[in-house]
């Protein structure tokens, strides 16, 4: 009964009694201990700052399999973090992360409160136990874990498995381990009826004392109970686990995906009748990728259906592995929805084949409002800290399949785990998955692990993120590798650095599941590569080291490159770069503003859509920042419409589009974006139904300029056709994303520009001396 936490949380305590019984015996000595039940000396446990034992590591200084032990007893609920915002505390450097468990790892990490002042006259309290209060003073808690023990030794034996190192070499087997004890002290925890065959009703002690259904008490479990309920539950979870992905739900027979698109219908296959040969190739190589894995890199050109090509590569190697599940992850979440929607509208999943993870219940009646639009168109745990665990209650997954799997038992109790886990085909940003690796609590990192070991990964637009984020994105690759995921990256603009970065995470995650896993893996990893012009050599797809993986990718860029280049003589998009206008007294505001503003009128007067004698163009401004957008946005709302054709039957239209909106209205926004920018049929904007027609005819003038002034929200992703863009300079990335939404949709070759360039951004214009 305290008002404040402990010094030591209870795993910590934990492990110093651990490290005391263990001592210097090796694992089949302190096995044996258990199996006789020789606990004499347990009391004497290593006390932090106490005695002796805090010059001794909790972890190395064990034997191989009790290090095991040791590292799942104190990460059962929580990774070790340390607690850098303290400001009493030198956290570890970065540079000696390799060395952060050898040389720092001490109660700091996982117990943040033992050095504060206050806590001092109570810590050697929080290591006095009371009488008969330790585990192996209940006579069924001694039992279980003396057969435990016994059958632990023979199987050991018999496998020759003392000598393994499991921390830092069996990564697969210590990480599943750790997430078997995670979800089954979860599901226990949440119990509410008693195992009354599990307690030695003469034992003292509780595991869970906040149970509010316990009136009389408030307690619920006993310890011993408590731990022989977790222990049976991890046993059955790991037996359980190797039938995962036979039980889990998968895609039936998709035609759409499995189908080629034939010569003649011209129009598509002139368009996307390269995903024949992406589809050829991964059904060539899904046998191969059993044992060998699968990295793929789809750099097709914005517009040529990447995303649904990246379903038909992997529907094509489940196809052939018998595993016909994955995952897309997103590095934005205004583009799960649309994603989500193209699955359904084009591939034509239902609620029952695709779940959409999208966070917070206010996207939860985005989701659902949006999904009434198409259609009007065409339990909570409790008792204690194991029971909370749960993913995070604001995340929200629409999917109405079957949940039934090898697992249930233990993920049933939260909808959020089962849906992310059951779904065929998942369709989710990125953090759903990255928490595998970024979380630290363990229902956060559960629904991850377990989605990456059963369902492939295709990550889409990965150079979106920054340095910054890299190593979070090679630790997801590295543990879908890790968990026998294959991997699709997919960008038509890939940075070679990261290609290669991602490529040796892969093989080195893959190169654990082999150890735990396969008897004949080579060493090398099935690799491809695929955009609109051809696909890799099947023949030298297997590559084994960073250095033929260099060499590779560099001869598709370059065949890329050479393709690119001749298709320039047939030109959908040509740019130029213009200087600023710029006046004496001008803001830089007021100079970008006249300058976009002059543009506009040329671009619309040079690349319109006409009909009846009335004349449309969809333009986009970018910029890369909001505030400076929004002084721009204010100055050009201050001029007359533009002269078109030495004429002032001219009426301009403005759409402000940005990330700061509060949810509700961008989401309104956005869906009457992705209505007006579908340009498949060039004249339907003139429709009377059609968003911008309904505009048009509420107005008499002739010309007609519709232009939305983005933030960088408008160039990853969205599935937009503009007319023509006017670019503040950012990235190249940038700019080359900005391109992929001008023509979009439309087959047009150009003759003059329809992309420009400023020369300048607003930060160069206020003088920054680091502009972007």
């Amino acid at each position: 009964k305290t008002e404040n936490s402990e010094p030591y949380r209870h795993e910590w305590i934990s492990l110093r009694l651990f490290q005391a019984f263990v001592g210097n015996k090796n694992d089949a000595q302190w096995l044996e201990a258990i199996a006789e039940q020789q606990f004499e000396d347990i009391q004497s446990c290593f006390k932090d700052g106490i005695d002796q034992g805090f010059g001794q590591h909790p972890i190395f200084s064990l034997s191989p399999f009790a290090q095991l032990v040791a590292w799942i007893i104190v990460s059962h609920h929580k990774l070790p973090l340390y607690p850098a915002w303290q400001d009493n505390i030198n956290a570890p450097l970065l540079k000696d992360i390799e060395k952060w468990l050898i040389k720092s790892f001490d109660a700091n990490w996982n117990s943040y409160h033992c050095n504060d002042d206050e806590q001092k006259e109570r810590i050697q309290e929080n290591w006095c136990f009371a009488e008969n209060a330790l585990p192996y003073h209940s006579k069924k808690w001694c039992s279980h874990a003396s057969n435990i023990a016994s059958i632990a030794q023979a199987r050991l034996l018999q496998k020759d498995f003392f000598e393994k190192d499991y921390i830092n070499d069996q990564v697969f087997t210590s990480h599943l381990a750790r997430l078997a004890m995670m979800l089954a002290d979860r599901y226990y925890s949440s119990q509410r009826e008693i195992t009354t065959e599990w307690r030695s009703f003469t034992y003292p002690t509780y595991a869970n004392t906040h149970d509010k259904l316990s009136v009389k008490t408030g307690f619920k479990q006993q310890l011993d109970e408590h731990l022989i309920g977790v222990a049976i539950n991890s046993q059955d979870i790991v037996n359980a686990l190797p039938r995962l992905k036979a039980t889990l739900p998968k895609l039936d027979n998709i035609d759409f995906l499995s189908e080629r698109i034939k010569k003649s219908q011209s129009e598509i296959f002139e368009n996307f009748g390269w995903q024949n040969n992406a589809q050829k190739l991964a059904s060539k190589l899904g046998t191969e990728t059993i044992n060998n894995g699968f990295f793929g890199i789809n750099m097709a050109s914005t517009g040529k259906g990447k995303t649904i090509a990246n379903a038909k590569i992997m529907y094509a190697i489940g196809e052939q592995t018998g595993n016909k599940r994955f995952s897309v992850a997103l590095g934005l979440r205004t583009l799960t929805l649309q994603t989500g929607r193209e699955f359904k509208n084009s591939i034509g999943l239902n609620d029952e084949q695709l779940a959409i993870a999208v966070g917070g219940s206010a996207v939860k009646q985005l989701f659902d409002n949006t999904q009434k639009q198409e259609n009007d168109n065409s339990e909570k745990s409790c008792g204690s800290e194991s029971a909370e665990e749960n993913l995070n209650n604001e995340i929200y997954t629409h999917y109405h399949g079957e949940t039934v799997h090898s697992l249930s038992k233990w993920t049933e109790h939260d909808r959020n785990i089962d849906k992310l886990l059951s779904a065929p085909v998942l369709v989710c940003t990125i953090d759903h998955l990255i928490s595998a690796t970024e979380g630290t609590k363990g229902g956060r990192q559960t629904a991850a692990m377990l989605r990456l070991l059963s369902a492939d990964l295709v990550l889409d637009e990965p150079d979106d993120f920054g340095l910054s984020d890299l190593p979070a994105l090679c630790r997801l690759v590295n543990w879908a590798g890790m968990l026998g995921s294959r991997v699709l990256l997919s960008t038509a603009t890939m940075p070679p650095a990261l290609a290669f970065a991602l490529y040796e995470s892969y093989r080195t995650g893959w190169q654990q599941y082999a150890k735990a896993n396969l008897t004949d893996w080579t060493g090398s990893i099935c690799c491809a590569w695929f955009d609109e012009n051809t696909v890799s050599d099947f023949e030298n797809s297997h590559i084994s080291d960073l250095p033929a993986f260099k060499s590779a990718h560099n001869k598709f860029v370059k065949s890329r490159i050479t393709f690119l280049r001749k298709a320039i003589s047939q030109s959908q998009r040509l740019g130029k770069i213009i200087e600023i206008e710029r006046s004496d007294g001008d803001s830089s505001s007021q100079s970008l503003a006249k300058t976009i503003y002059n543009q506009l009128g040329q671009l619309h007067h040079l690349h319109n859509t006409s009909q009846n004698g009335k004349t449309v163009s969809i333009g986009l401004v970018r910029m890369a920042n909001i505030n400076p957008l929004v002084r721009v946005v204010q100055q050009i709302m201050k001029f007359d419409a533009p002269t078109i054709e030495q004429n002032n039957d001219c009426c301009i239209h403005l759409c402000i589009y940005h990330s700061r909106y509060p949810l509700a209205i961008r989401s309104a926004i956005e869906n009457q974006l992705d209505t007006a920018l579908k340009r498949k049929n060039e004249n339907s904007i003139f429709d009377a139904t059609h968003p911008i027609g309904t505009v048009i005819n509420k107005h008499v003038q002739k010309h007609h300029i519709f232009v939305v002034l983005a933030s960088p929200v408008a160039e990853v992703g969205r599935d937009h056709d503009y007319d023509w863009a006017i670019v503040e300079p950012s990235s190249m990335r940038s700019i080359i994303q900005i391109a992929g939404r001008v023509l979009r949709h439309r087959e047009k070759s150009i003759t003059s520009p329809n992309i420009v360039l400023l020369n300048q951004n607003y930060k160069a214009l206020k003088g920054n001396d680091i502009c972007f």
